[in-house]
């Protein structure tokens, strides 16, 4: 083979799977999880005191984030996949102390988190 095939063989290959990882993590994490959905549901719960519903729902996260925490492990840091986690265990710890304010707090850093996850190139 010439060098220029097998030169544009490896581009169309890295190409294309930085393609479909990028696809399927949108799918999997946009229309099956709504993960945003549920921080935000956290949050306004949290607000209301409406503790057994912030607690149901985050539970529910946490099920669904258990079935896809290793394809997003496979893109990002150790230090903010760990930061993450750290945030949500604090969220459960704000409901189950019924801490309106700490529960916000972590709900939100963990939302801004999530969002940077989500975008096709994160911030540092």
């Amino acid at each position: 083979m010439r060098n220029r095939t097998v030169t544009l063989a490896l581009l169309g290959l890295v190409l294309f799977w930085f393609v479909a990882y990028f696809l399927g993590q949108r799918t999997v994490f946009t229309s099956e999880m709504a993960m945003e959905t549920r921080l935000e549901g956290i949050i306004q719960y949290a607000e209301r005191n409406q503790w057994e519903q912030a607690e149901e729902s985050f539970n529910q996260l946490m099920a669904e984030w258990e079935k896809r925490k290793y394809y997003l492990a496979l893109n990002y840091a150790e230090a903010d996949y760990s930061l993450f986690i750290e945030n949500l265990a604090r969220t459960r710890i704000a409901i189950a102390s019924k801490d309106a304010a700490e529960t916000v707090s972590q709900a939100r850093a963990a939302l801004v988190l999530w969002r940077n996850f989500t975008k096709v190139i994160p911030e540092p």
